[in-house]
């Protein structure tokens, strides 16, 4: 009876990679090679993120249930949580994002100071036109967002859910694979458990509002963190410990922010109470659905 249980969680998790695998593919894969034609091709012209804002668009439009084949609709809705909430849950959700993401932040920055951390793949910059370079900023910003929450956060987690019967552990496992769809980063022990961790802030937001609303916008803050002071920080020399003049902030931030997150998110589990359901949320509005409830 074990072995058939463990057998049918493995296969769960193997369909849950899978299927957010091919999600992030898509979402992510297209964004790339359109940057680099963009940059041989008219860089002074940003087309390459208007060219991705569609197909974006069209992605989150199947995942949303829309598209062929009607029959996996409905379930497509369910899984993609794409749910409404009242305005003050989603900034409530969108806070004790914000504040997990500071701690995160100041995780990020010792971590990397007491254990060296090596860079990841950055883009590189120099020489294209501003409007270009923006709109790669924004689209970048926009893209991982999008596609990981409704890959990882939507699909996954759902899958998991339904499998294991167990939120919790569904948290996990989607944490897992997030964490895993970063390998391109490096396969570093410590920075794979920072996006482990990641991970699991955002799987909670996802799982406590019952929504990918709030999140999305929590990831697009996390990933411009990361462009504009994390990777960076990385892709550097610095000192390591107190020679570097980011460590103390980055330990008063990681001190003071995960308490504050801590309460912020004990209190979104109490006012985001009635947008969970027992198991899998109920069918999920289409993608032209307003993401506040009246």
């Amino acid at each position: 009876m074990n072995a058939i249980v463990t057998r049918t969680a493995v296969k769960a998790f193997g369909a849950a990679a899978a299927v957010s695998v091919a999600i992030v593919a898509f979402g992510q894969g297209l964004w790339q090679p359109l940057v680099i034609a963009n940059l041989r091709f008219h860089p002074e012209v940003p087309w390459a993120a208007p060219t991705m804002a569609v197909l974006l668009a069209g992605l989150l439009a199947y995942l949303s249930g829309r598209g062929w084949p009607r029959a996996t609709g409905a379930r497509r809705r369910e899984l993609f949580r794409w749910n409404a909430m009242p305005l003050p849950t989603f900034a409530l959700a969108v806070g004790a994002g914000v504040l997990g993401l500071a701690a995160f932040g100041g995780l990020w920055i010792a971590a990397a100071d007491l254990i060296h951390i090596p860079a990841g793949i950055q883009p590189k910059m120099t020489g294209v036109p501003l409007p270009t370079a923006i709109s790669f900023l924004v689209m970048g910003a926009l893209a991982a967002p999008l596609s990981e929450e409704a890959a990882f956060r939507g699909y996954a987690m759902g899958m998991l859910q339904k499998a294991w019967g167990s939120a919790a552990a569904a948290i996990v496992g989607s944490s897992v694979l997030f964490a895993a769809v970063h390998f391109l980063q490096g396969l570093d022990p410590v920075k794979l458990s920072l996006y482990f961790t990641a991970g699991l802030l955002f799987a909670t937001i996802g799982y406590l509002t019952n929504s990918l609303y709030a999140v999305m916008v929590v990831h697009s803050l996390g990933d411009v963190l990361g462009f504009t002071v994390l990777w960076p920080h990385d892709a550097v020399r610095h000192g390591m410990g107190l020679a570097d003049p980011l460590f103390v902030p980055a330990l008063a931030a990681l001190a003071v922010c995960t308490p504050l997150a801590i309460l912020a998110f004990r209190r979104l589990h109490r006012v985001a109470a009635p947008l969970r359901a027992p198991s899998l949320p109920a069918p999920a509005r289409a993608l032209g659905a307003l993401p506040i409830a009246a």
